[in-house]
């Protein structure tokens, strides 16, 4: 089902920015892609990261495990170093209250 998710999205263009593999257990290799896709449905890419593990067999290999994930990317917010420095953070938030047992 899942597989047929995917599928279903028809990638129209796919850029690979890298791959990495290293041989794994019981003669496997762990691979792990980064790059981006573009579907008929969008104008803009995303960006997606796919580790999965080819097991052995007698020809070749096959995928035994798959992750696909999207990376959505999302706006980072830096805050000048002056408010920094001059932030006042109240001990009383880090500690912890106890309650008394009845």
């Amino acid at each position: 089902q899942i597989h047929s998710l995917v599928m279903s999205l028809s990638f129209t263009g796919i850029e690979i920015k890298l791959a990495h593999s290293v041989d794994s257990w019981n003669g496997g290799i762990l691979v792990t892609v980064a790059g981006s896709v573009q579907t008929k449905d969008s104008k803009g890419r995303r960006k997606f990261i796919q580790t999965f593990f080819l097991a052995p067999q007698e020809k070749g290999y096959f995928v035994l495990n798959d992750i696909f994930h999207f990376v959505d990317e999302e706006p980072v917010i830096q805050h000048p170093p002056s408010m920094l420095a001059h932030a006042n953070f109240d001990a009383q938030h880090n500690t912890s209250n106890s309650l008394e047992e009845p």
